[in-house]
């Protein structure tokens, strides 16, 4: 048996993986692809090994050839092959009596449909789809938006900390300029000193004291000097350290900004009666306003627009439900796609 379990990443992207079993069978299905969603969500996405987030918040893969990247691939395959020489019993692993009829039929199913009635389509079908309405991309904007606020946040942190570092510094230089002041005093004393010995018969040791004086007092000079230098330069680094983290910043806040103008609000569910013509939207606002958005339904056996619907309301920030009624009657034995557009991209949908 051949088992695929594979994810949309967005942007043209997906990424999956195949079981093979060798005259064998899973019983309980639900457990093995829970187990590769988790892996690929989780694991394979955390540690950037084959899919990672880049800068704008989208998942991509880590490599341009993915082929290439034998040591991810053998990290997965290790992961796999011990979690099923570990669970053999967890997944139901049970070997397969029947064979290939040699007939090619497919059935599609929802993926709350029950593992006892997955088990009976097996030995009818070869081939089955389970269509998982959730996957990866799940909250993904909401994600970003969070990981954007704790990086301004914690930059925010590193510029206080640098300034106060630079208030200190700009202190300190204050304290040594009245220090250098002082030596200065003093040389002059030293001077006013060796003219008012002159006239005494200690003239020369006086003069001899007060020169060793005035080197010791240009040394101190020097060394303070030194030391205003140094602080100089630590205040200069320090700036720049302050302009770096600061055009972050400004980044951070660009790149939440464009989030939040491109995609003002994220599905969280839906819900709908065709019996009724009612269908109600659940979704999270990051901050409050009026939100604009357009809800096409798709008639599936013709592919045709069956009825849309355009929606403007106020919108508080937090999650809160929009039910839309449809003037036009649905058939409830036909199937429909909704679709929700914000401007000309799509957002969020279901079938039903």
């Amino acid at each position: 048996m051949h088992y695929i379990y594979a994810e949309n990443l967005g942007n043209s992207n997906v990424i999956g993986v195949c079981l093979i079993f060798n005259k064998a069978y899973i019983k309980n299905v639900s457990k093995i692809f829970n187990y590769l969603r988790e892996l690929i969500e989780s694991t394979l996405l955390k540690q950037g090994k084959i899919i990672r987030y880049n800068n704008q918040g989208d998942i991509e893969f880590a490599t341009t050839n993915i082929s290439d990247d034998v040591k991810s691939f053998d990290y997965v395959k290790t992961l796999v092959n011990s979690k099923l020489d570990s669970d053999n019993n967890y997944f139901g692993v049970t070997e397969l009596t029947t064979t290939y009829n040699g007939l090619h039929n497919s059935e599609i199913v929802d993926g709350n449909t029950a593992n006892s009635e997955i088990i009976k389509l097996q030995q009818k079908f070869n081939k089955i789809t389970i269509d998982y309405k959730k996957g990866i991309e799940e909250d993904l904007t909401k994600k970003v938006i969070s990981g954007l606020q704790i990086q301004i946040y914690n930059l925010n942190t590193k510029i206080n900390n640098q300034n106060q570092k630079i208030s200190k510094l700009e202190k300190a230089k204050k304290q040594y300029k009245k220090v250098m002041f002082l030596f200065i005093v003093l040389l002059c004393s030293c001077g006013g000193l060796y003219f008012l010995y002159t006239t005494l018969d200690e003239t020369e040791k006086n003069l001899q004291n007060t020169t060793e004086r005035l080197n010791t007092a240009t040394d101190s000079i020097r060394s303070l000097n030194n030391i205003l230098t140094q602080k100089q330069n630590t205040i200069i680094s320090l700036k720049n350290e302050v302009r770096e983290e600061r055009l972050q910043k400004e980044a951070a806040q660009s790149s939440l900004e464009n989030i939040q103008s491109n995609c003002p609000f994220i599905i969280t569910g839906t819900s709908c009666s065709l019996s009724s013509g009612e269908y109600t939207i659940r979704c999270f606002s990051e901050k409050s306003g009026t939100r604009s958005f357009k809800v096409k339904v798709i008639e599936e056996k013709t592919g045709r627009v069956y009825t849309e619907k355009s929606v403007s309301e106020y919108m508080d920030s937090g999650t809160r439900s929009v039910t839309l009624y449809f003037n036009r009657s649905f058939n409830t034995s036909d199937w429909y796609t909704f679709e929700i557009w914000v401007g000309n991209k799509i957002v969020g949908g279901s079938r039903h």
